[in-house]
């Protein structure tokens, strides 16, 4: 008796391990595509990011010999499109490994979104130019800011890096919900002041939103006041912007904000406080280019900038010796004039951006070849990439790009 009871307790335990017959396959998850998966962001990321950390590359090869890893800070989306790429297209032909660390949310484990962003990274890693040690870690990128924060120490642990790319769907100086919590730009300090103990030259990509309404007031007028400063104190800085923007060089009275536009303003009050933060981390900025677009399809100004800027460890001050013993040749030069030599390419710069949305409507070739690369990248992240290109043709509804018709077909 005992053993038929046992026997039937077994059965009852496979069977409810196991089930009683052939079970249906789970459905596939059909992954949505986003905004951010539009060809005008892989614009961005072939011609102004990689085109950039391939010439840094490039530059450390030959000065070092060779690297084996080029170390990345990034704020990757749950499908670490940015890792893929660059893998793919700088460190496979490179031979060089790609070691990242990213800041997600979507990693801390009582995130809904966890389970697909570990998928999607385990995948990642087990490419073959992906160092394996490299994590995106559980949290707000904005507490790098906080110098006592786990965020912090796994950034300084993990750099320094040559390349940091602050990527958001928001903005960089957006509305704080509190001002008890660090903000981007005291995690962006917290990055240079770090990355001043490298003896390589790194870049520095930030993605943001300018329009104002996702620009703080307070910030703004920060930033204004930044863009304005420069111009009146560094005469190169000002002959630079009256030659790019069609005005009088001697007009003393000038105003910045009311030459140049929303954004364009903002784009010049940006950069003006990472040169002068670089400056004073003893960093010397070489700004590399502007790349700006719309959130949507519709008419408008362009309200998100992608900027790419390229530092190195300038020469070092050495201060004088309070006791006067010390004889040291020292060839000192102020604060502020390095700020004015560094500041001077950058209403040029501003002025001459690559309006991604007008390429890609006026280049047929180009528009074609983003789609390509967008589905294949994608692809690689889940998603069904036939059905890429009609969701593309289908988001730009009636405002269809030329370009969109002239590739429709191809």
């Amino acid at each position: 008796m005992t053993d038929e009871v046992t026997g039937s307790d077994e059965s009852e335990d496979l069977e409810a391990l196991i089930g009683t017959g052939p079970l249906d396959f789970p459905e596939k998850v059909v992954r949505e595509f986003q905004a951010w998966h539009r060809p005008r962001k892989q614009y961005v990321r072939r011609v102004q990011w990689c085109h950039e950390i391939w010439n840094l590359t490039t530059d450390l090869m030959r000065t070092k010999g060779e690297i084996h890893e080029l170390r990345y800070l990034t704020l990757p989306g749950s499908d670490l499109l940015d890792i893929r790429h660059i893998a793919e297209t700088i460190c496979s032909p490179r031979q060089v490994k790609l070691r990242y660390l990213g800041f997600n949310s979507a990693a801390i484990p009582t995130s809904a979104d966890q389970a697909e962003l570990n998928g999607t990274e385990f995948s990642a890693i087990r490419e073959n130019w992906i160092e394996f040690e490299s994590q995106v870690f559980p949290g707000d990128f904005r507490q790098v800011g906080n110098l006592r924060s786990p965020s912090y120490r796994r950034m300084r642990e993990k750099g320094p890096y040559h390349a940091i790319n602050i990527d958001l769907c928001g903005g960089f100086a957006g509305h704080e919900k509190t001002e008890s919590a660090p903000n981007y730009f005291g995690a962006l300090r917290a990055i240079l002041q770090n990355q001043a103990r490298s003896d390589d030259d790194f870049l520095l990509f930030i993605t943001t939103r300018m329009d104002d309404d996702n620009v703080d007031d307070g910030a703004k007028g920060v930033l204004l006041q930044l863009a304005q400063e420069i111009h009146d104190t560094c005469k190169g800085y000002a002959s630079a912007f009256s030659e790019a923007w069609g005005v009088q060089e001697d007009d003393a009275s000038l105003s910045v904000p009311e030459v140049v536009g929303t954004g364009e303003a903002f784009m010049l009050g940006l950069t003006q406080w990472i040169i002068s933060t670089g400056v004073s981390f003893g960093l010397k900025a070489s700004v590399r280019s502007f790349m700006t677009y719309r959130t949507g399809y519709g008419l408008g100004d362009d309200d998100i900038v992608s900027l790419a800027i390229r530092f190195k460890l300038d020469s070092p001050d050495i201060p004088p010796d309070p006791h006067g013993l010390a004889r040291i040749l020292n060839t000192s030069v102020s604060q502020a004039d390095k700020k004015c030599e560094q500041s001077v390419i950058v209403p040029r710069r501003v002025r001459e951006r690559i309006q991604v949305d007008k390429i890609l409507q006026e280049q047929a070739e180009e528009f074609e070849k983003c789609i390509v690369e967008s589905a294949a990248l994608l692809g690689s992240a889940g998603y069904d990439s036939d059905s890429y290109r009609g969701w593309v043709m289908q988001e730009e509804g009636p405002n269809k790009s030329v370009s969109a018709e002239n590739s429709a077909g191809q």
